[in-house]
């Protein structure tokens, strides 16, 4: 048993003494206390054979050295003066050169190089605790681990991107969920797991990959491009592309109602003086114009990203498959416009197995929501069960119906290819750029995407950075 001194004083004091009797762990050690005022004893004052009490002035070197014979492992200072609190430092110091002492710090004291000594800042833990009762703030563990926000807890609200998703369907790089709290119970979570809105989780791993977790899952419907960023990037490259393809590209991100703060024209190799005066004639508080007048850019630059904070990229089949790379190491959304008007757009559609639907199911329903639009998976029949349920729970959430379609019996992609009023939502893998030759006798959908490039297309990433 380790001998623990503890010199208290005032109201606090009185709290973490309570808190200490009343404690199961609290016959671990010899525990003594010492009280200049005996109002600073609870009233339960603990009966204990490892307790000692004294009351005196712990200011007072000459009464603090007729009890330093004992050799204590750790002493404890939580007094509400801070001339007190020195004094009794000092006075330590002067026994025990070089044993461990915390002390509770409401008045920033000057550590003086001691390294045996550990302020514990009052203010920081009270207002960080207060922190936790502000609605949708995360709350973090500052006194477990590493105490760096490394364990976090986080309510899953009504209408996140999270609510009805299975734990497979979320990739967890970097970190993990490793408990779920429901009607006042606990969950140990298994991949088959469903995560239910007013879910709280308890997430570990490193803190800046909590904090983007956090943030995707407090995202709700109609918050798309969220979680990938808050703006909206429509790169217009005046050396590929005709004025009919500017005009329609900029009539398209104009009626798009995505949830953005900000819509961004990139010209690069600006030219016909009269087009590039009609897209600078569009700037205004919600749309920014930037001009590359170097011409050298000649690829997308992903450095625009973290600059402008873009959640999506809008642009048209020749410059997408020009840049395919790039955008895919974009990691953010890409619209890819179709042949037909955007306004006559009626339905999005899913084509895949599954995992590859409930991955991008939310943001599925979420951008169908926002455009209105009637929402239809084609999926294989020998994961049709497992998907319907999470789809059907994510249709009531959502309040879009969502119609599931077998795709077993006939390849669904010869007959969507002769629509025009479709919007397809893909996932964006390494698949996209499989020679096309050998994907038309691939099983994999994800490697048919090519057969229907004249359809508006939306690739979706699959990026730990959004814990997805």
């Amino acid at each position: 048993m380790k001998n623990i001194l503890i010199i208290a004083d005032g109201i606090l004091a009185k709290h973490f003494l309570e808190r200490l009797f009343a404690s199961k762990n609290n016959n671990l050690h010899n525990f003594y206390i010492i009280t200049q005022n005996k109002k600073t004893l609870p009233s339960n004052k603990a009966n204990f054979e490892n307790f000692y009490f004294y009351s005196f002035d712990p200011t007072s070197k000459f009464r603090l050295e007729s009890l330093m014979d004992t050799k204590f492992d750790k002493i404890m200072i939580n007094v509400q003066d801070k001339d007190d609190a020195v004094a009794i430092y000092e006075n330590l110091r002067y026994f025990e050169p070089n044993l461990e002492i915390d002390l509770l710090d409401f008045w920033q004291i000057d550590k003086k190089k001691d390294h045996n000594l550990r302020l514990i800042d009052a203010h920081k833990i009270l207002s960080s605790r207060f922190m936790d009762f502000l609605p949708d703030f995360p709350v973090i563990a500052d006194n477990i681990g590493l105490g760096l926000g490394e364990i976090m807890e986080v309510k899953v609200p009504v209408g996140s991107t999270y609510a009805y998703r299975h734990i497979n369907s979320i990739r967890k790089k970097r970190w993990q969920i490793a408990m779920i709290y429901r009607d006042s119970m606990q969950i140990l979570p298994t991949e088959k797991t469903m995560i239910l809105p007013n879910d709280t989780l308890l997430i570990t791993g490193e803190p800046r990959m909590l904090e983007n977790v956090f943030r995707a899952i407090k995202n709700q419907i109609g918050q798309f491009p969220n979680p990938f960023g808050n703006n909206i990037l429509v790169p217009l490259d005046m050396k590929k592309m005709r004025k009919n393809e500017i005009d329609k590209i900029i009539k398209i991100a104009d009626l798009i109602k995505f949830k953005y703060k900000k819509l961004i024209f990139r010209v690069i190799n600006p030219s016909f003086v009269n087009i590039l005066d009609e897209i600078k004639n569009l700037e205004n508080d919600k749309i920014s114009i930037v001009i590359d007048y170097s011409h050298k850019a000649s690829n997308f630059d992903l450095s625009l990203l973290s600059e402008f904070d873009i959640g999506l990229i809008i642009t048209n089949l020749n410059i997408f498959n020009a840049q395919k790379r790039d955008f895919y190491e974009a990691r953010v959304p890409i619209l890819k416009i179709g042949q037909g008007d955007f306004e006559d757009l009626k339905k999005g559609f899913v084509l895949g197995d599954e995992n590859q639907a409930e991955y991008i199911s939310n943001i599925v329903l979420d951008v169908c929501a926002q455009l209105g639009l009637e929402i239809d998976f084609y999926l294989q029949s020998s994961g049709l069960k497992t998907a319907q349920e999470h789809l059907e729970s994510l249709s009531k959430l959502f309040g879009k119906k969502v119609n599931i379609i077998a795709q077993d019996t006939q390849n669904p992609i010869l007959k969507l290819r002769k629509n025009d009023d479709m919007l397809q939502f893909v996932n964006f893998t390494e698949d996209i750029f499989a020679n096309r030759f050998v994907s038309i006798f691939s099983k994999n959908v994800d490697n048919l995407n090519f057969l229907l490039n004249k359809s508006y297309q939306l690739f979706i990433p699959k990026d730990d950075k959004f814990g997805g």
